[in-house]
């Protein structure tokens, strides 16, 4: 297309994404509202599919009484009229505009578009079968736009057998190959099968509106270099490559994804959906099995995501089912869920984002995972949230960020002087600010053990005595990293750390149910920076050699009891006769914190712990009970795309069996 062109900008606060993900925006425009932690992020404008999608490409309609017939008989070709369509043999190329309906079939055919750069040509697909055996069986050399239709209630056959042979300077390696913009609509069946190669490549935009697709290629189901913009269709798709790939190496703005609607079935031994810019889904139905599933190991190099963007992904609205070797949502910006409602299992993560993870609606079920969520920053402020992880639930880290042993005055060496381990990867601030040192601490006490509290006594000012570096870890706080839940429910059950900052963590409103570790380094919650709740609602089950309370800008009441021995069963808070809190730990635990709207300065609460029951008046801001472990050989400070333990590749890169199923 010569004229009006596509692009991706990023321009728009993230203000304007959280007020709508699919909102659309003019081009260029920017707003000065901030969230609410006070910082302005930048993030894509959100595509307007009114300008994706012209009157033609949604009509798909055509004169058949008026338009040039093309008939295929195996090996010949025919047509209405000569002056437009050049015949060679079983090639056929179409040289001016118009509109052509093809119908019959070619053994080892193809056929050609070569008109003028500013004409528009629309092929109607009536029930053909071509086969190309060394090149493309549709190729558009020249147009300004080719329209290819979708005839109703008919079925049609596009193939390939063998290696591509030049017979241009092209470089032809799809089964329909276009130079230029490409629009395939109407309501008919159109069945792809790349022996060699991808099913339909667009060297410019490619633009799908309607019809049933099915694809098996040896490489990419599909393929364009500027962008991929659907409205709708049913997509089944067998990808050697990604299902949908989209990439433009020169031009940042390009190699965009749009999903308007439609069902998709893909499965792919790459990505599932992969856009080096913007991906962005209003709705539709996605069920996406890539690289073999989360039980297959991958070599380091190979990527096999569900969904994946070098830009950002906006997600309105949708349903999905992904079940993917790679991260299931993963993007080098940030991404942005509105709504819908998600199945995931995944050998790696269930959602990254390089810079921001932002949950705002909608029902998440990861039942299998490395890491649940990560991100630099983490905001989660609505829906429904099950996460199931080997390691952490939701962490925040800096991309990148390294492993390398951090040491600090009088940081403590295991006997061997080697550093302790801590935990892999950590999760997102919002405020980006880094948290107030705690004045008390001397620099002589860096490093050591905390002083735990008698059983049963609150710490200082009604607050629990922190770590000595005055925040909840011993490695110094990010000032890039945070996790502010305000809304919805989240439960976590997980093997390494539940909650996991290298930065800060805010709770101000929803509801999170953590069950971590029986014992160990990590921790429900854990933070480099402070812990600060000001609402919602708490229970967090597992190890305490971690956690080191709520910090000093905490407004909300909270607990924290620390049993003599690990117990089992639900956890019950009662403020005389009525149920406060309650919570069903999936494992065995040692320590519980509590914290809730409810628990007020000066209260009698009751607290059952499986077989154990306390009583206690909450005085001041905190309340603690029994004696925290010390966190002894703390691991790795935590690391953005952390590798999962225990999987093998064989040298020659190609994938294997894990050794280790991830639980």
């Amino acid at each position: 297309m010569k004229g009006r062109r596509r692009t991706a900008i990023a321009v728009v606060t993230m203000a304007c994404l959280l007020c709508s993900c699919n909102q659309a925006t003019v081009k260029g425009e920017t707003t000065d509202s901030t969230i609410a932690t006070g910082e302005t992020k930048v993030i894509a404008t959100p595509l307007d599919p009114t300008t994706l999608f012209s009157d033609r490409d949604k009509a798909g309609t055509y004169d058949e009484s008026s338009a040039v017939s093309i008939s295929l008989n195996a090996t010949k070709v025919t047509t209405s009229d000569s002056t437009k369509v050049s015949i060679k043999g079983s090639v056929a190329t179409i040289q001016d505009e118009g509109v052509y309906v093809l119908s019959g079939n070619l053994t080892n055919g193809q056929i050609i578009i070569d008109a003028k750069t500013a004409d528009k040509v629309q092929l109607v697909l009536k029930g053909v079968a071509i086969n190309c055996d060394t090149s493309a069986a549709l190729y558009v050399r020249q147009a300004d736009k080719v329209f290819v239709t979708l005839a109703a209630n008919s079925e049609n056959i596009l193939t390939n057998k063998s290696e591509f042979v030049a017979i241009d300077d092209n470089k032809i390696d799809g089964v329909v190959f276009a130079k230029d913009d490409i629009t395939i609509n109407g309501s008919g069946t159109l069945y792809i099968h790349a022996a060699y190669g991808s099913g339909v490549v667009a060297k410019d935009e490619l633009t799908l509106v309607g019809g049933t697709f099915e694809v098996t290629a040896a490489e990419h189901g599909f393929a364009a270099k500027d962008s991929i913009c659907i409205a709708d269709g049913t997509f089944q798709v067998n990808a050697g490559k990604d299902g949908f790939h989209s990439e433009n190496k020169d031009e940042a703005t390009k190699g965009f994804i749009y999903v308007g609607g439609g069902k998709y079935t893909i499965t792919s031994q790459g990505d599932g959906f992969d856009a080096a810019a913007l991906l962005q889904i209003h709705d539709g139905t996605f069920q996406i099995v890539s690289g073999g599933g989360l039980e297959v190991s991958l070599a380091d190099d190979t990527s096999a995501k569900g969904i994946k963007a070098g830009g950002d992904v906006l997600i309105a609205k949708g349903s999905f089912a992904l079940d993917c070797a790679d991260d299931a949502v993963h993007t080098n910006g940030s991404f942005c869920v509105k709504d819908g409602s998600y199945t995931i299992a995944t050998g790696d993560d269930g959602f990254h984002a390089d810079s921001q993870a932002i949950i705002e609606g909608g029902t998440i079920k990861i039942t299998k995972c490395y890491e649940g969520i990560e991100g630099e920053k983490v905001l989660i402020s609505a829906g429904d949230i099950h996460i199931v992880a080997s390691d952490d639930g939701i962490n925040a880290a800096e991309n990148g960020e390294a492993n390398d042993e951090k040491e600090f005055p009088q940081q403590n060496k295991t006997e061997d002087g080697e550093m302790p381990a801590f935990d892999t990867d950590k999760a997102p601030p919002t405020d980006g600010e880094r948290p107030d040192f705690d004045g008390t601490t001397s620099a002589t006490t860096m490093g050591n053990p905390p002083v735990q509290p008698p059983q049963g006594v609150e710490g200082k000012n009604g607050h629990m005595p922190m770590d000595p570096m005055g925040k909840g870890g011993g490695f110094r706080a990010s000032e890039n990293c945070d996790i502010t839940i305000s809304g919805g429910k989240v439960i976590i059950d997980v093997k390494g750390d539940g909650i996991d900052s290298n930065g800060t963590i805010h709770f101000s409103g929803g509801e999170v149910y953590v069950t971590g570790p029986e014992s160990g380094a990590d921790s429900p919650i854990d933070a480099d920076g402070e812990v600060t709740i000001t609402g919602g609602k708490v229970v967090a089950c597992g190890s305490n050699g971690m956690f080191r309370g709520f910090g000093s800008q905490s407004t909300q009441s909270w607990a924290q009891y620390n049993l003599s021995s690990s117990e089992s069963g639900k956890v019950t808070l009662k403020s005389g006769s009525t149920i406060v809190l309650e919570y069903n730990p999936t494992r065995a635990y040692p320590t519980v914190v509590i914290s809730c709207p409810e628990l007020k300065n000066g209260s009698f609460y009751t607290i059952a712990m499986g077989e154990q029951s306390q009583s206690f008046i909450m005085s001041g801001l905190s309340y603690s009970y029994g004696t925290a472990n010390s966190f002894g050989n703390r691991g790795e400070k935590g690391q953005m795309n952390g590798t999962r333990p225990e999987k093998t590749t064989m040298s020659n890169g190609t994938k294997t069996q894990k050794t280790a199923q991830i639980s």
